[in-house]
């Protein structure tokens, strides 16, 4: 990476540590308005630092470390025809066949390729060499219909959780946006349904290998991880519900207020954001749900932390 890149990301890293100069400051403030890039890396550090702050027992939060990673003819040729009947017959031929292939080769569902997509529920599919991938609602996977070669590579679209059959011969492959988790055989979980490109990920079996265009790390059981385009942290998996999609259950042990609205705001679709407002409580809740509606949730967390719970056009209020 060019000397101009590793200054903009030394700025980032010290102005999310709170150590750059009021000059500094400016200059941050000018290149988030006018720099698309820079706005994206600094989105990316700042995602992560934040998330990793979160949790106590932090495996990777060595930004020096990760600062010092940082690096980053096609011809046509036309046979002459002797008549334009020829040309004609020879044309139709070519676009016939070409066609034919570009949508074998390309259109998901007429060929080679085949796309799985979830709706209004979560579904599961039985890939071609017997590993199962669970989706979450409003996802999709796209993958071939038959895993030749030396690597099996599916693309997801979404949150998705994978069972792959071990292969050491073969390694499986999944594309999320600019990041790609590699494995052989293990039990993951991948969230790419973020907007700004960050992808979550939680192992629970085996060990992951996360890359992005500028590192790799491997993720073992019991860990997660948090990867942009160019940076990457892990540590500690903290969260019970991240399958609660799949599993529906909602699990909290000495949990706080903020934790569990983050949970239902991830577990239930009607949740767009939440606010909590009024006094700040230090009560601990260890509750348990399975498949129990949203309204009758709200009604015990109300009890147990003594708050107002009300949901309204997307948002989850909680007041005293």
């Amino acid at each position: 990476m060019n000397s101009n890149g590793n200054m903009f990301e030394d700025l980032v890293v010290r102005h999310i540590s709170q150590l750059t100069t009021g000059e500094e400051n400016d200059t941050v403030e000018s290149l988030l308005k006018s720099d698309n890039s820079f706005r994206q890396l600094y989105r990316e550090y700042k995602f992560v630092w934040e998330q990793a702050a979160l949790t106590d027992d932090v495996v990777s939060q060595d930004w020096g470390s990760i600062r010092s990673r940082m690096g980053l003819n096609i011809s046509r040729s036309r046979s002459p025809f002797s008549s334009l009947l020829r040309v004609a017959a020879t044309l139709a031929l070519l676009i016939s066949v070409s066609s034919g292939l570009w949508v074998y080769w390309n259109v998901p569902g007429y060929g080679r390729w085949v796309v799985f997509e979830t709706g209004a529920s979560a579904d599961s599919i039985v890939l071609p060499d017997q590993s199962i991938a669970f989706l979450n609602r409003n996802s999709s996977l796209k993958f071939l219909n038959a895993f030749k070669g030396s690597e099996r590579n599916v693309k997801l679209d979404g949150q998705g959780y994978f069972e792959v059959k071990s292969d050491p011969s073969k390694p499986f492959n999944v594309e999320a946006g600019a990041v790609n988790v590699r494995v052989v055989g293990t039990a993951f979980h991948l969230d790419a349904s973020r907007h700004d490109g960050i992808v979550e990920l939680n192992v629970t079996k085996g060990t992951v290998l996360v890359k992005n265009r500028v590192e790799e790390t491997p993720v073992y059981a019991g860990e997660w991880a948090l990867a942009g385009d160019k940076v990457i942290g892990k540590g500690y998996s903290k969260d019970q519900n991240f399958l609660s999609w799949k599993t529906g259950v909602l699990e909290f042990n000495k949990a706080s207020l903020k934790e569990i609205a983050l949970a239902l705001s991830r577990h239930f679709t009607e949740i767009e954001s939440f606010e909590i407002s009024g006094n700040q409580t230090d009560i601990l809740v260890t509750t348990r749900f399975r498949s129990e509606s949203l309204d009758d949730i709200i009604d015990e967390l109300g009890v147990h932390f003594q708050k107002n719970f009300a949901l309204e056009n997307g948002v989850l209020t909680i007041t005293d």
